[in-house]
């Protein structure tokens, strides 16, 4: 496969108009001149492939449904939204039915394949919160901080290595201690939490290095109480997911944190559920019926949001028509995921365009529309609703 004449947008390299060639049989960016499929790329833009490291579901899948059918469906369908890798994220349900998540994007691993997007390990999303910022999250199975380090050492008994990414709401007791005790071994995140500048700081300080869609599922930053949001401005050492679909966040928001945020710790996620890529209707996010009308989920009586139906092909457009720098945007898509993993692009192919090593590409119009992606090679045309 080549491409031509594209517009190459690699995070630290700038833009540069080049071809980019795809060896057709290990479907890896190469420097050496091929035949194949040609696509003209003229106006258009190349880059990396996405990386999504907070999404539970898409395409009627969802993590929490625990079966490895679902996770193999999200593989094969998620390059449609660009997406070249992802961590499959569950909720904040029984110690069982997060067992059986786990199980399945275990098994759904350990499946050769060649065209589907890598599962980078599992994000867990509860349920060590905050049962009074819960939202649409179960409540009634959350778990105190306090009692979490033998959940979490049986999880990884059973699952080596799995998980890589664990919320946490700090203010909780035992918050702190589990982070100082986990922090070596896993991405400590911020989430659904009612902490305060203060304890926020302090969480940092033990070890925590994220958070977990910013301005949401937190108290408001106010003029006398900045909140966690206060806390990430005065550090340079956090990584800071955000919901970039216009609707979690109001787009001048959007555009501050941009600016507020040290560009390289700025990371775009979809927190999508299974009604993304799906018609409106009710969908189940874990035991709850979700409403999706008009890419946007309503849930309960006050139609309070319950997550995403917005993918990060969709996140991408929608940032650059807010004004948002094109290189700023896909790094915060590609190569900023990794970093919060401490995952390298040169040994993984992801987040790079790097000849003999990048497996992914996706192809951009002047708008930042997706119109393809390639992931080893198997070229798909971008989901349209």
């Amino acid at each position: 496969m080549v491409i031509r004449n594209g517009t190459v947008i690699e995070p630290g390299k700038g833009e540069r108009i080049a071809d980019v060639f795809i060896d057709d049989q290990t479907g890896i960016v190469t420097d050496v001149p091929c035949g194949g499929e040609v696509i003209d790329a003229t106006g258009m833009y190349v880059a990396p492939g996405f990386i999504d490291t907070h999404i539970h579901g898409s395409f009627g899948a969802d993590t929490s449904d625990g079966s490895l059918e679902k996770i193999i469906t999200m593989c094969e369908r998620l390059p449609e939204f660009g997406v070249a890798a992802f961590c499959p994220t569950t909720m904040t349900e029984s110690e069982s039915v997060i067992d059986s998540a786990l199980h399945a994007v275990c098994e759904a691993r350990k499946l050769p394949g060649r065209g589907g997007a890598l599962i980078l390990g599992v994000h867990l999303e509860g349920p060590f919160m905050s049962p009074e910022m819960a939202g649409v999250q179960d409540a009634a199975s959350c778990i105190s901080p306090a009692d979490a380090a033998p959940v979490i050492d049986r999880f990884e008994s059973r699952y080596p290595g799995l998980i890589r990414i664990i919320d946490v709401a700090p203010e909780l007791e035992g918050g702190i201690d589990l982070i100082r005790l986990m922090a070596d071994r896993y991405v400590m995140s911020l989430a659904h939490t009612s902490a305060g500048y203060d304890k926020a700081i302090e969480a940092f300080d033990a070890g925590a290095t994220s958070v977990t869609h910013i301005l949401n599922a937190m108290n408001a930053m106010g003029k006398r109480s900045p909140g966690v949001p206060g806390a990430v401005f005065d550090r340079n050492d956090v990584f800071v997911e955000m919901i970039c679909d216009g609707i979690h966040i109001a787009p001048p928001i959007i555009r501050m944190m941009f600016k507020m945020i040290p560009e390289d710790r700025m990371i775009v996620i979809s927190d999508a559920m299974r009604g993304a890529g799906m018609p409106d209707g009710i969908y189940k996010l874990a035991e709850a019926d979700v409403e999706v009308r008009g890419g946007r989920t309503y849930y309960g009586p006050e139609g309070g949001l319950a997550g995403s139906v917005t993918n990060l092909a969709q996140e991408a457009a929608r940032l650059y028509s807010y004004g948002i720098d094109r290189e700023l945007i896909i790094k915060a898509m590609t190569v900023n995921p990794l970093r919060r993993l401490g995952i390298d692009p040169c040994e993984t192919g992801l987040g790079t365009l790097m000849p003999g090593k990048a497996r992914s590409v996706n192809i951009l119009d002047d708008e930042l529309h997706l119109v393809y992606s390639a992931v080893d090679g198997v070229l798909r045309k971008a989901f349209r609703e």
